[in-house]
């Protein structure tokens, strides 16, 4: 009759016979400290492990499926690193407590309420992960691990820390993102070492007076809160290089905020801040600063002394005017102001010679000045929706730029340009199809960021015609528009070439006799104002796809050097004839519209 044994025992006679096997002319397993069971599909934690329990290192069983781990995991006494994240651990066996090596332990991402209070037997854990679980407490066991660094407790349910937290008086991160805080404990001042601090996405209302007490501090989040002012004692924090405060409710910034003399990045956005103190602009060292979606109408005079400045964000605010000091910022790279009020750009612009990205959009301007072209690091230039007429001639000196946008549907991130001169200044300017600008509509503008979908919709009645058939009547004294299929290549290279022969004899009359004596004949192509309204043969054109057209039959030339227009053109083209109100111009600008 065959000898029984316990099913343990069994189990750990044939472990042990399958080991020695194993281990036979090679070399022993149990020299191994590192194993990984990672993204296995694992429900029970393999009976292997077992093997390496007195050389076992690190183990990594992170985005499995186990529910528990078993007590023999705990004998494994050399356990530094602890992996199990992404499973679906309900509780953690009170048997921890015999992992005394124990330093780095990952539990996020499962179904923990709580940890174990034998946990603080871990003397040597300066590492804990505990994010994404339903934690609705901390265990006194945990405030007893006097050499814990790190601790991550994003999205939980604590309401509340132990008033002795203040013992982990090593810890130098702590994170507790999208929790239910509401306040901190009188003790947390005690955390000497404390380096970085997200308290982010809470339901703070008041700005945590304790914080004003961590002399250590070099990164705090708050944003996402409930926030309206911030303490008077922050400038205690010396140390402070980084700041997130946005998606807030602060009406206005203490004044001590410029005795923060290491803040390198500010982030300010999505509150209800007027103005800002003068004081910002003694932050030397500030390199990034963000002021998105405020109600900031202006900037202090002294923003140029930001002399560190690399990053300067202000999109979606009242800001009219921009101070002439920005000049100084001599390392800015991104400069955005999207969707203001601001009517001109200073001069001073040409000085911030690292400028990368300069974005406008959505504004009033009307001109830029020809300091521009003196940005010779520009990449990007968005001043779409705007009141441009046209742009200054120095444009052409940017000879790194790669996107110049001027309309909300630009199909290219660069376009050809035509320069032009003004007739009363004689100053060179560039324009294009899409110059003059349009005034936005009140419809269209650009806004804040809102999900309303409402406010976006506008009444179609209230849109400019732009198509017209010939039924239709164009004011009470206008002429009729008629609809002809576009024309062949062709016809209309011929066709420029008539305009530019004649405006050319058109030109020599002007001169002569002055614009009143000069003679249509049977077309009405040329009108008074017609040497203003299109390019002429004389002016340097930097892409006139029409004029500069070439390729026109040596026959059709001298068909068409005469000094009047033929009378055939009546006949082949009259689509190109109006009324004696109205200009070829005024066609060429209503076909393209169509």
């Amino acid at each position: 009759m065959p000898m029984s044994f316990p099913a343990s025992v069994a189990k750990k006679i044939r472990l042990a016979i399958l080991h020695k096997c194993k281990c036979n002319g090679r070399k022993r397993r149990e020299d191994s400290t590192v194993l990984h069971y990672s993204h296995c599909n694992l429900s029970n934690v393999p009976d292997d492990v077992m093997y390496y329990e007195h050389s076992l290192e690190e183990l990594y069983l992170d985005s499995n499926c186990l529910q528990e781990l078993p007590k023999w995991l705990f004998q494994c006494h050399g356990l530094r690193h602890l992996n199990v994240c992404d499973n679906e651990l309900i509780s953690i066996s009170p048997s921890i407590s015999s992992l005394i090596s124990l330093e780095h332990i990952d539990l996020s991402k499962n179904d923990l309420t709580s940890l174990p209070d034998n946990i603080r037997y871990c003397k040597h854990l300066t590492s804990i992960d505990c994010s994404s679980n339903r934690l609705e407490r901390l265990c006194e066991g945990l405030t007893m691990l006097i050499n814990l660094k790190e601790l991550y407790l994003n999205d939980t349910l604590l309401e509340f820390l132990p008033g002795n937290f203040g013992r982990l008086t090593e810890l130098r991160v702590l994170e507790l993102r999208a929790t239910r805080l509401r306040s901190l404990p009188v003790t947390l001042p005690k955390l000497v070492e404390l380096e970085r601090l997200d308290l982010g996405t809470n339901s703070f209302i008041e700005f945590p007076d304790v914080l004003t007490n961590l002399p250590s501090l070099k990164e705090m989040w708050l944003d996402a809160n409930k926030l309206s002012t911030l303490s008077d004692s922050i400038h205690n924090l010396t140390k402070l290089s980084f700041f997130d405060v946005s998606h807030n409710q602060l009406i206005k910034l203490p004044d001590t905020i410029g005795n923060c003399s290491s803040l390198i990045d500010l982030h300010l956005s999505d509150n209800s801040l007027i103005s800002l103190p003068e004081s910002i602009c003694n932050l030397d060292k500030l390199e990034i600063l963000t002021l998105s979606n405020n109600h900031l109408e202006r900037l202090p005079v002294n923003i140029g002394n930001l002399s560190s400045l690399v990053e300067l964000h202000l999109p979606f605010n009242n800001l009219t005017c921009i101070p002439s000091s920005i000049g100084l910022l001599r390392n800015l790279q991104f400069l955005t102001m999207d969707g203001n009020q601001i009517h001109s750009v200073p001069p001073t612009i040409g000085s911030c010679c690292r400028l990368s990205v300069l974005s406008l959009r959505g504004n009033c301007i009307t001109h830029l000045p020809d300091e521009v072209g003196r940005l010779a690091q520009l990449k990007v230039l968005n001043i779409s929706a705007n009141r441009l007429k046209y742009l200054p001639y120095s444009l052409l000196k940017l000879k790194n730029l790669q996107a110049l946008w001027l309309s909300e549907n630009q199909a290219k991130p660069l376009l050809s340009f035509e320069h032009e001169r003004d007739p009363v200044t004689g100053q060179r300017f560039l324009t294009c199809i899409l110059l003059p600008q349009r005034e936005v509509s009140k419809y269209m503008g650009p806004t804040r960021y809102s999900n309303d979908v409402d406010e976006q919709c506008f009444d179609q009645e209230d849109r400019p015609l732009t198509l017209r058939f010939a039924s239709d009547t164009i004011g009470e004294s206008g002429g009729r528009l008629v609809r002809n299929p576009t024309p062949y290549p062709k016809d209309m290279r011929a066709f420029a070439n008539v305009l530019r022969k004649y405006n050319s004899t058109a030109k020599r009359q002007i001169l002569s006799s002055g614009y009143g004596s000069i003679s249509v004949n049977e077309t009405d192509i040329c009108t008074n104002n017609y040497p203003h309204d299109y390019p002429t043969e004389s002016s340097d054109a930097i892409c006139c796809p029409i004029a500069n057209n070439h390729d026109i039959d040596e026959d059709e030339d001298d068909l068409f050097c005469n000094e009047t227009v033929p009378v055939c053109i009546n006949e082949t083209r009259p689509d190109l004839l109006l009324s004696s109100n109205s200009s070829v111009i005024e066609q060429r600008h209503i076909d393209d519209g169509i």
